[in-house]
């Protein structure tokens, strides 16, 4: 039988269960051929919802690269990638007519599109699907979707005890027993996806790619060992070191979950365990927690009122009023420099700190009433580590429908905690002049919320 084996969320040779699908050492009859292929989804790369843009030039510019990137490393093995663009259902419904393809091998979806995906197709293919992206892949403690908790602190205390992550496979090697299409052979199905070469100049950011991935997490946990410190550096703004950054490479696929958490553990035994190392392994926790709230609710995450009240799915309706200070919020214009800052980081780079997203989201529902949806839809236009269940999964937790109650944070309370003297606000905005902490003054226009009014005497032109 020839099956294809999708790779859209796992394009990566290490630790990729998919591809050792088929491998049969015992076997020495001819098998029919598995099928590399990916599909960039048009909808979810140059579509629209709420009127805003659903990727960047520069996460489209990401994704393509890692698609190359990963066809030349499984051509070295004269394994061809199918490189497909268009709607992901009905791409694979014509390719696997045309190879004759009854079977078809995915990761387990987590988003609500991929979900629909795999349900469009499984009424016509034998679908299997591998949780490769998971903690808990190959465990006996997978969840079940229906007693799964809303509350991550009972999710943590519940599975954090048990939770024995799988060693990690190696990196991919050919398997006696079995065969796949080549390169030349792949080539004739890959037509519709060439005219996308013109979208890989110039974008090659740090952990864009399998090989880039893994030397950051060498580089960061053994080289630097800056694993160390992570637990206090967390919450800078900017820097080369203060946070892991593997969260890019972790939501694109290219690096395994399971790797990272074994080499997480392998430090611990070697060098030492402390509250830093435990951090990382936490927030990983958290991504997990996630996963699995999208699996259980599905769409109801894009509700307005997301996991909690009845579901509202009509889009979301500014006036006037509204639509400038949205508008100004994206643009980095919005006159409080903090979050004007940060949403610049955003936009020229596609990254931001997490302390810099719970701010800009704070103040965007919170501050200035807009609806939650829209500020999570502009980061899934930016974020290069865009991962759907972390980021609707957040801005719903800090608007208080989500696994929380509302999270409301004070700006400038925030700005004095985290850039005392104003440095990551200079560097962002060198347009701005004032000395010290009074960097962060809003501009005249700007509407001071009551509950700024005490932190922002504290401003100063001295530095501490």
């Amino acid at each position: 039988m020839t099956r294809l084996i999708l790779l859209d969320q796992a394009l990566r040779l290490h630790d990729n269960p998919l591809l050792w699908q088929g491998a049969d050492a015992k076997s020495n009859q001819q098998r029919q051929p598995s099928v590399a292929v990916v599909c960039l989804d048009t909808d979810a790369f140059f579509g629209q919802q709420y009127g805003l843009a659903r990727a960047s030039l520069l996460r489209l510019q990401q994704h393509w690269r890692l698609i190359a990137d990963t066809k030349r490393r499984l051509a070295d093995f004269n394994i061809g990638l199918v490189t497909l663009f268009g709607q992901p259902a009905s791409e694979l419904t014509a390719l696997a007519s045309a190879v004759n393809a009854s079977h078809i091998v995915t990761a387990t979806p987590t988003g609500y599109r991929e979900q629909q995906t795999i349900d469009a197709l499984s009424k016509r293919y034998q679908v299997a699907t591998l949780d490769i992206n998971s903690l808990f892949s190959i465990t006996t403690l997978t969840p079940e979707l229906n007693s799964f908790p809303d509350s991550f602190s009972a999710f943590r205390k519940q599975h954090e005890p048990l939770l024995k992550v799988a060693p990690s496979l190696a990196e991919y090697q050919p398997q006696p027993g079995q065969r796949w299409l080549t390169p030349a052979e792949t080539s004739a199905y890959c037509e519709n996806f060439n005219q996308l070469a013109a979208f890989s100049q110039p974008s090659n950011p740090p952990g864009s790619n399998e090989q880039q991935a893994l030397q950051r997490l060498d580089d960061y946990i053994w080289q630097q060992q800056a694993i160390r410190h992570y637990k206090n550096s967390r919450n800078d703004l900017q820097g080369d070191y203060y946070a892991s950054k593997f969260s890019a490479a972790l939501a694109t696929g290219c690096l395994s979950v399971r790797y990272c958490w074994q080499q997480i553990l392998q430090y611990e035994q070697q060098y030492q365990a402390n509250d830093s190392t435990y951090w990382l392994k936490f927030e990983l926790l958290w991504r997990e927690f996630f996963r699995w709230q999208f699996r259980k609710y599905r769409n109801a995450w894009f509700s307005k009122n997301a996991i909690k009240g009845e579901p509202d799915f009509s889009p979301p309706s500014l006036t006037e009023t509204e639509q400038n200070h949205f508008k100004n919020w994206c643009t980095a214009t919005t006159g409080v420099p903090f979050i004007d800052a940060n949403m610049r980081l955003l936009n020229t780079t596609g990254l931001m700190s997490n302390r810099g997203r719970q701010n800009v989201a704070s103040y965007l529902i919170h501050d200035l009433g807009i609806d939650w949806r829209l500020g999570a839809a502009y980061f899934e236009q930016r974020l290069l580590d865009y991962d759907v269940a972390s980021n609707w999964g957040n801005w719903a937790y800090i608007a208080g429908n989500g696994n929380s109650s509302e999270r409301q944070f004070n700006v400038i309370k925030q700005a004095l905690s985290y850039d005392t003297n104003g440095d990551f606000v200079r560097a962002m905005l060198p347009e701005l002049s004032a000395a010290g902490s009074l960097i962060h003054r809003p501009a005249s226009h700007v509407k001071l919320p009551e509950h700024w009014q005490s932190w922002l005497s504290k401003l100063t032109d001295k530095i501490t």
